[in-house]
Order: C-alpha cells, then structure tokens, then sequence
C-alpha cells in the first residue's frame, strides 16, 4: 500500500484498516512489515499497539469530539449569561452606557462566575451562544429627518 494521505480516507475505513492491523499483528507481523503494508509510519502502527494494549478493539475506534480545551464556563453558565445579556443592561452593573461591549462582558462575567476572557474571546463566545455584535449608528441626531431624506 502506498502511503496515502490519511484525512482524506473516511473514519469508517481508517478504524478497519486500524483493526486489520492489529490482527495482523497478533499473528506476529511485525511492526515495520505493518507499517510498509498499510502505508504509514512505524510511530503510528505502535500508537495502535498501544491504543490495543490498553483498551483493546475499543481503543481503536475513530474518537469522536472535537479535541481542545473544554470550554471555561459550563453549559449552565452560559444559559445564565445569555439571560443576564437580555434581560439587564450595563447600567444595572455600573456602567454608564446601555451597550454591551466585550470589555464590559468580560468584566460581568469575571464579576459573576470568577471566570477571565479576553475581549475577542468574549467575541467567539457570543457568536457560539447565538448573539451578533450590535454596532451603534453614527449619525447627527439633531439633523432633520426631512432633509436627510432630501426633501
């Protein structure tokens, strides 16, 4: 086999050719002969010795979830904050704009779960919980509305 660009193979084909390894190594091949036959590296073929040793033909199965660090506030957590943003302002914390901006998030949110973000993650945060950012209108709210609209 040649060596083939693994993420591009389906979960389904790569967790057989996993399993077929493994039993081709209970037979005894070793494991350079395996990692000629299905394409890949030595490193590799003893991860899923390894994998097998330790949790058997389970361990060999397509992992699921994304990998990554588990997000800093629980799921709980963030339902409170998404009611906190709908239901309160700025001003109710004291501050003096009615706007929700991520630096005032950001502090809400150490204030009230002892959790620290930084403004753009306080960004992908609301974006993840289904909010968008609202950006003020800049305009003269003295000018008239009859000749902004040219008449």
């Amino acid at each position: 086999m040649s060596k083939v660009d693994g993420r591009k193979i389906s979960h389904k084909v790569r967790e057989q050719t996993r399993f077929r390894a493994i039993e081709d190594w209970l037979n005894g091949m070793s494991p350079p002969a395996m990692a000629d036959k299905y394409g890949t590296s030595r490193k590799i073929v003893h991860q899923w010795i390894n994998r097998y040793k330790q949790d058997g033909f389970d361990g060999l199965k397509t992992r699921t979830g994304k990998p990554g660090k588990s997000p800093r506030l629980a799921k709980e957590q963030r339902d409170q904050l998404s009611l906190l943003l709908r239901m309160k302002t700025p001003q109710d914390f004291g501050y003096e704009t009615t706007l929700w901006t991520c630096a005032i998030i950001a502090a809400v949110i150490h204030q009230q779960f002892d959790v620290k973000y930084a403004n753009n993650t306080v960004s992908r945060l609301l974006k993840s919980m289904g909010f968008s950012p609202q950006k003020p209108r800049w305009g003269a709210w003295q000018q008239d509305q009859k000749k902004s609209n040219g008449g």
